[in-house]
């Protein structure tokens, strides 16, 4: 073959590969959508096997925010529904004091549950447990919608979520309910300042602001450490009770002091009723050796 034959040939052979790549379809990368938004939809579209699995991933923080009052909301629709994994998990929470006040009797309760459908482990730990233990108790926790769980929640209200979803967990809080308490104290407006002089997100008081060690209190991040903060030094001093934590929180530590449980001020007992409607619990769990300077 001579040069400029050669030439021709390698000009034809381009050609012919080029009009081959343009052909070739252009295949588009498949997004695939969040595994967990995936499991909520499914879980809210009464999916059993959905149910179970988001409940055990707010019971465990496991791709998600860990929330111990939804993990029990998920567990109960599927275990009302027959799920033995839902009914033993629910049942273990409540004998072992996962998140949730310890209480034998309920644990009993969903045990049997458990054991009538034919849960081999259930029956075993059931055998070592007072079935005679009973209990008057909602066995299981209707959550109300929360205002940031709807399309109420501003983008503002939804930077205050993602603050404190990542915030709450450093100090084994549960999200929701300081996300509760910062809709009754601020309705999530971060200017937000009371007569009385509290201010921001979590509507901390001069004095509260420096005993935690809060510089900039009209900082969102900073507010929402030192009210935190806070909330975790009061579980701790009640012993993990919610409604006396939350009433000093409002009503002062002495006034709690004062009248040996909430302080019977209108205004006290409707701001405990309103965030313990949307937490759902009682109980917190609470950190024996919190620090004021974690």
């Amino acid at each position: 073959m001579t040069l400029s034959k050669k030439k021709q040939f390698l000009c034809l052979l381009f050609v012919l590969m080029a009009l081959h790549i343009c052909t070739i379809p252009v295949v588009k990368a498949k997004t695939y959508q969040d595994p967990i938004v995936q499991m909520s939809q499914a879980a809210k579209n009464g999916q059993i096997t959905a149910q179970v699995e988001l409940a055990t991933a707010y019971e465990h923080g496991e791709g998600i925010t860990k929330d111990t009052s939804k993990a029990i909301f998920w567990y109960c629709k599927a275990a009302l529904k027959g799920s033995t994994d839902a009914q033993r998990n629910l049942a273990w929470m409540f004998l072992n004091a996962r998140g949730v006040e310890q209480d034998e009797a309920l644990a009993v309760r969903w045990f049997n549950r458990a054991a009538k459908s034919g849960d081999a482990y259930a029956k075993k730990i059931l055998a070592q447990l007072d079935q005679s233990l009973q209990t008057n108790k909602t066995i299981c926790i209707k959550l109300p919608t929360a205002y940031w769980e709807t399309k109420k929640c501003t983008r503002h209200c939804q930077k205050t979520v993602q603050l404190v979803k990542e915030i709450a967990p450093a100090y084994n809080i549960d999200t929701r309910l300081v996300l509760a308490l910062i809709q009754q104290e601020s309705n999530f407006k971060s200017t937000a300042l009371s007569h009385k002089g509290a201010m921001g997100l979590m509507q901390l008081m001069p004095q509260t602001a420096k005993r935690f060690h809060v510089k900039k209190v009209w900082d969102p991040k900073q507010n929402i450490q030192g009210g935190i903060r806070y909330l975790s030094w009061l579980l701790k001093q009640y012993k993990g009770d919610v409604r006396l934590s939350l009433a000093a929180y409002n009503a002062g530590e002495k006034a709690v002091e004062r009248y040996k449980g909430v302080p019977p001020y209108k205004e006290t007992q409707n701001y405990v009723r309103r965030i313990i409607k949307i937490y759902g619990q009682n109980y917190h769990p609470f950190e024996k050796n919190i620090s004021m300077l974690k």
